[in-house]
């Protein structure tokens, strides 16, 4: 059984607004460590009842449309480097705890150099997009707007039990509350974000996972070996 399209209910809506306020709270350092080891618990618990893992599929789609496992960075993904990462917490921003994944685009335009077109970033898996962020500028055009993920996404995906973060994007095309199929199309891939819009880094997708139950991350590399 997959998860139902179509309108949210109040119930719904309740908790996609609550999530993505915890998750403002968290990315703007609003909320104490304390606080936000105690919300991560209720969270799961909430979500748990809301979204059972056996009414969502399972199946896992790579990220980003027409590329492959060859284009992680590092060799056998050894980009992951979770350090001491927390979610929340002092040490929230230490080491890398995702999967870089690059896309052909050597003028950095955002546009793949063998299509001319955008890059399509799709969902991992069938899932409920709990928090999106598109209004990325930066620093110095729109002083505390420089998020470090730019346009992202934030995706809960029952099946799975983790949340998967999609950030460096362009459009934003998907919107809290939408229950996202396996493989669809959620964005499209930019440069935004404090480094990657920086002419040093080359074109990406930052994909990370992090388990629901306790927001400690989860290497990508693996899931990503078992995409369609």
């Amino acid at each position: 059984m997959t998860l139902c399209p179509g309108l949210l209910s109040a119930r719904d809506a309740d908790i996609i607004d609550g999530w993505q306020q915890f998750e403002r709270r968290v990315r703007d350092e609003q909320i104490s460590c304390e606080d936000g080891l105690k919300e991560i618990q209720r969270w799961w618990g909430v979500l748990q009842k809301a979204y059972p893992a056996d009414r969502s599929d399972s199946r896992i789609f790579f990220p980003l449309r027409d590329y492959g496992l060859k284009h992680v960075g590092g060799k056998r993904g050894e980009g992951y480097r979770p350090s001491r990462y927390e979610f929340v917490g002092p040490k929230r921003r230490i080491g890398h705890p995702a999967q870089d994944i690059f896309v052909h685009d050597g003028n950095q335009d955002s546009l793949d150099d063998r299509t001319g077109g955008p890059v399509e970033v799709l969902s991992l898996a069938e899932g409920i997009v709990v928090s999106t962020f598109s209004e990325w500028t930066p620093e110095p055009l729109s002083p505390g707007n420089g998020k470090r993920g730019g346009n992202y996404v934030w995706i809960y995906h029952p099946a799975l039990r983790m949340f998967a973060y999609y950030a460096h994007l362009q459009e934003v095309r998907t919107t809290p509350g939408e229950r996202a199929a396996g493989g669809q199309v959620i964005a499209t891939l930019g440069r935004t974000g404090t480094n990657a819009s920086a002419g040093r880094s080359p074109t990406h997708l930052h994909l990370m996972l992090l388990q629901a139950s306790d927001m400690i991350p989860v290497d990508p590399y693996p899931w990503l070996k078992r995409a369609f």
